[in-house]
């Protein structure tokens, strides 16, 4: 359970938090290996219980806990530590708590708590609509630091997170959410923060009627321009409708009618009497067909008259016939409290409206061929019933459910759902408030997985129970609709939480419930596209659908399901490689492109944001499941290059407690630096309460979790990523460190410091090793079939102190742009190399003339005295992963060049034969397909490849006879070069 705060406690690391230096130092704290955990305790460093997260009972391979990896010393355990330091110290106030607070404000606020201090910032400010989220990762890095660290600090902060969202959502439950008190009894209360958001009368309603009368109270809680009181009509071209208030210059209502566009609108103004807010205020307005006028009335005062030709029924059979709405988009809902609505299908006239505007309690309103509908509010509930006795009972559009939690009100969710399906755009926008909540609820479920806070799952469970009932009321089509709006109806991994609720859920029902409700969060149209394998991604927002396919495989491990699998299996594979930069970043302004298209707009003046940092972090996430279903080294391979390079990169090099300090996009044109335009992707939107953000709290605060992986059947330890770590095995009784100073090199050792025992041992050779890869056990070389892109396998009885010895010789080698094979990164070994220069064009390389057998570019690149530091043509290559160190400066960079290679040549050797300008339908050229095939064993290796490809060029007629014979010359002539 959460943990009391006694003051004694409060006052205790109050004291401890004042204590501390200002600038809290960076080392790290080490699990104290072989150290046993106290009874009851929660799993952080150090302790015997392992709490590795969510795990399925159908994976082949398992994680490890967070607290059995620990990071030793590299450039992984720098980035994390800055991290820590910022979940020790935030906001810098000094306060253990004020971080916590700062997270918990808006919350507060939402609830009617008392609320001190301030927020968070960025997109956690009052009225945003995306505010809370950044609550949910902020949780996550405090569960994860308190698992890697076993700091008091991380736990002491999170459980009091935890112990006060959970008064919100108790406090949210109390709320008045039916009627409030009204002009005569009870009034229904619209728009938010009310859950309330306008009311839906029957179609049709007004489609006989030609004399008519409507009349309301309604009390305006502020003075809002445009918003409607009411509104019957079919769309902007055929309405009737009252506004509250023109505008400030015109304050007095306005009543329009048209079946002929805004243009044709034939109106009532009251500009003489506004409609008062803050207190009760009577309006009507009569058209009588007989002498062809409408009037107008506030408070029983006749506040505007005009000729009036047009009826109700002119207008048809009407289906959008609304209290609080308009027919636009673009209209405000009012923001209103509602009491005694009638419509009459005669013109009162001016003394019977005085009458109506002066009783005290609602009287009589005539019989019901007097009357279209009567709408009195009294009872609560959806239904607002018609008193008429004609049973046009309305709808009240915004139901709310207990269990409800977030920053903002309830009502965000009624205005995306149906039949409201608001965009993210416009004075009643929504945006992506199911994605919110995946973050808070995500981050409760990691409180409870990663440190055993049980009412963290409390507070989950209560949320899902409200998640079913707000969507279980839908029919699949219509939740298509919701989703595939765009950013609005971003859902995060809603389904992912959902599913595990499922399975940790007591009683079958609710685990049919919470199952069924994570089904919902399905987007038939692009889960039916990706299990036929066809490719709709093209405008698609990226994270929009790409965070679902986690839930996908959550479904099926629930289930059994095949088809979540394959189709979280296939969207992979259309990203990966097919719109992924050689940063392993995706996307442009936030969007997938044509499949295979990388380098469209590098070089235009069109938008330059690329590869969103919240997209590296799902796939990234995306992959890791994968992978334990299917231990497909390919996915591993993407992984360590999406983390080795943009997540890595993503966190700026410096200290800071007030900033996150992480990029939102990074650019990939050419010339560009972290800085786009005057905006610092460090900080953009404050650098704190972005989704990047609060993606990059939990980034940089588990870079341990898929070091090590193990069999299901604890039979198998998988080394995937070569990063300097401890793994402490307890269930098997190893500890084995491993000791490298990879990327700087391929070399890693790995040591069996405690433990013994029968254990297979693979090691992953990644894609990008062509130059060998060796291992030796002891000392003594081991006889392994190492393919790149693979693991080898090792199979013994291990003992303390045995050693396992890797090494992958580092090499610079190319990726070249899938659209553009001339577009190439220069790669080592995993990390990009940019070129560090300001020009906003490619820089021309070459680099064939230079190579050996090896095909190694290292001819073409020299060393400098700064480590991982290289010069080539001129220019420096640095790590892409350094990320500006010197506050204020911005370093240039290159992530691609331009690959110039005019004529097929081989050392100095020239044949005279055009090699740029003929390319295979691949986009390749003769010189890259040649070497495509490199490190060659020998000359005569070499020679028979360059006869190979040139029988093809031939054949296919892009090389005549005496062409080939040039180059086949050429390349006997070059020996010597190539032998170097």
């Amino acid at each position: 359970m959460s943990k009391q705060f006694s003051r004694r406690n409060l006052l205790r690391i109050g004291a401890l938090a004042a204590a501390a230096p200002a600038a809290m130092t960076l080392a790290p704290t080490a699990p104290a290996i072989g150290s046993g955990g106290t009874p009851g305790d929660r799993g952080g460093a150090g302790s015997k219980h392992p709490r590795p997260g969510w795990e399925a009972a159908n994976w082949r391979v398992k994680p490890f806990a967070l607290n059995q990896v620990a990071l030793r010393d590299g450039i992984f355990q720098q980035k994390r530590d800055r991290m820590l330091n910022y979940a020790r110290n935030y906001p810098g106030t000094g306060g253990v708590f004020d971080g916590p607070d700062r997270m918990l404000h808006l919350f507060r606020v939402n609830a009617g708590l008392s609320a001190p201090g301030t927020w968070p910032g960025g997109w956690d400010t009052p009225n945003h609509l995306l505010r809370g989220h950044f609550t949910g990762h902020y949780l996550t890095m405090l569960s994860q630091c308190w698992a890697d660290t076993g700091e008091e600090v991380f736990l002491d902060k999170l459980d009091y997170l935890v112990e006060e969202l959970g008064k919100c959502q108790r406090a949210l439950d109390a709320r008045p959410v039916g009627r409030v008190p009204g002009r005569s009894g009870k009034a229904v209360r619209l728009s938010d923060p009310h859950p309330n958001q306008y009311v839906l009368l029957p179609a049709g309603i007004l489609a006989d009627v030609a004399d008519v009368t409507i009349t309301a109270w309604v009390n305006l809680v502020a003075a809002q321009n445009n918003a409607k009181v009411f509104s019957f009509g079919t769309g902007g071209n055929v309405h009737l409708s009252l506004i509250a208030r023109v505008s400030a210059t015109n304050p007095g209502p306005r009543f329009a009618i048209t079946n002929s566009g805004t243009s044709a609108e034939q109106r009532i103004a009251g500009d003489s009497i506004p409609v008062p807010v803050g207190q009760w205020a009577h309006v009507a307005v009569t058209l009588s067909a007989a002498d062809g006028t409408g009037r107008l009335y506030v408070n029983g005062v006749e506040a505007g008259t005009a000729a009036i030709t047009l009826t109700p029924a002119s207008l048809g059979a009407t289906g959008n016939n609304w209290i609080g709405r308009g027919q636009s988009n673009n209209d405000p809902l009012l923001n209103t409290s509602v009491d005694d609505f009638r419509i009459y299908r005669r013109a009162l006239s001016g003394t019977e409206v005085q009458a109506l505007a002066a009783e005290q309690a609602s009287a009589p309103a005539g019989s019901p061929a007097d009357l279209v509908a009567w709408y009195r509010f009294d009872t609560d509930g959806e239904t607002a019933s018609d008193h008429s006795g004609n049973r046009r009972d309305a709808t009240i559009i915004g139901t709310s459910y207990h269990g409800f939690l977030a920053a903002f009100p309830e009502g965000q969710f009624s205005r995306l759902e149906p039949p409201t399906l608001q965009p993210n755009s416009g004075p009643n926008a929504v945006w992506a408030v199911w994605y919110t909540c995946h973050k808070i609820m995500r981050g409760l479920l990691n409180a409870y997985h990663l440190t055993g806070n049980e009412e963290a799952l409390d507070i989950a469970f209560r949320m899902g129970d409200w998640a079913h009932q707000r969507l279980s009321r839908y029919s699949q089509d219509e939740l298509d609709r919701m989703w595939n709006i765009y950013s609005a109806g971003e859902a995060g991994s809603m389904n992912e939480v959902m599913a595990e609720l499922s399975a940790l859920a007591h009683g079958s029902e609710k685990r049919a419930q919470y199952l069924a409700t994570a089904k919902a969060f399905t987007f038939t149209t692009l889960f039916d596209a990706s299990i036929a394998e066809r490719d709709e991604l093209n405008g698609r927002h990226a994270n929009q659908y790409m965070a679902p396919n986690i839930g996908y495989l959550r479904i099926f491990e629930g289930t059994g399901d095949r088809d979540f699998h394959v189709a979280a299996k296939h969207f992979w594979s259309m990203v990966v490689p097919h719109r992924t930069f050689s940063n392993g970043g995706a996307g442009r302004s936030e969007h997938f492109g044509p499949r295979g298209v990388i380098t469209a707009g590098f070089t235009s003046s069109s938008d330059p944001r690329h590869a969103e940092t919240c997209c590296a972090y799902n796939m990234l996430r995306l992959t890791r499941n994968l992978f334990f279903h299917d231990p497909d080294p390919a996915y591993m391979d993407f992984y360590e290059k999406a983390l080795h390079n943009q997540i890595l990169s993503s966190r700026r090099d410096v200290d800071s407690v007030t900033s996150t300090e992480v990029t939102y996009h990074q650019n990939m044109w050419p010339g560009r630096s972290r800085r786009i335009g005057n905006t610092v992707e460090y900080s953009r939107y404050g650098g704190n309460g972005s989704c990047c953000n609060g993606t990059g709290l939990e980034s940089h605060t588990k870079y341990q979790e898929t070091i090590y992986f193990h069999s299901a059947d604890e039979s198998t330890l998988y080394v995937n990523l070569f990063i300097a770590s401890t793994l402490t095995w307890r269930d098997r009784g190893f500890v084995i460190t491993q000791e490298t100073r990879y990327p700087t090199e391929g070399l890693s050792r790995l040591r069996f410091e405690q433990g013994g025992g029968r254990l297979k041992v693979r090691l992953r050779v990644p894609a990008w090793a062509t130059q060998g890869y060796t291992v030796r056990v002891n000392g003594r070389g081991q006889r392994l079939e190492a393919e790149p892109g693979s693991y080898v396998t090792l199979d013994r009885r291990w003992n303390r102190g045995d050693t396992i010895d890797i090494d992958m010789p580092m090499s610079f080698r190319v990726e070249k742009a899938l659209d553009d094979k001339s577009v190439q990164s220069i790669m080592y070994g995993p990390t990009l190399m940019v070129v560090r220069d300001a020009t906003p064009s490619y820089r021309e390389f070459s680099f064939y003339r230079d190579l050996k057998l090896n095909g190694d570019l290292a001819n073409s690149i020299q060393s400098t005295d700064v480590p991982m530091h290289f010069t080539t043509h001129g220019y420096t290559l640095a790590p892409y992963y350094i990320s500006d160190p010197v506050p204020g400066e911005f370093n240039a960079y290159h992530p691609y060049v331009k690959r110039i290679e005019p004529e097929v040549v081989f050392g100095t050797v020239g044949s005279g034969v055009p090699n740029d300008g003929v390319r295979d339908e691949n986009g390749e050229t003769f010189l890259d397909r040649v070497w495509a095939e490199a490190p060659f064993a020998s000359h005569g290796h070499f020679l028979h490849r360059v006869r190979q490809v040139s029988t093809e060029w031939v054949t296919a007629g892009r090389h005549t006879e005496e062409q080939r014979q040039a180059i086949l010359d050429a390349a006997t002539q070059a020996r010597r070069d190539l032998d170097g």
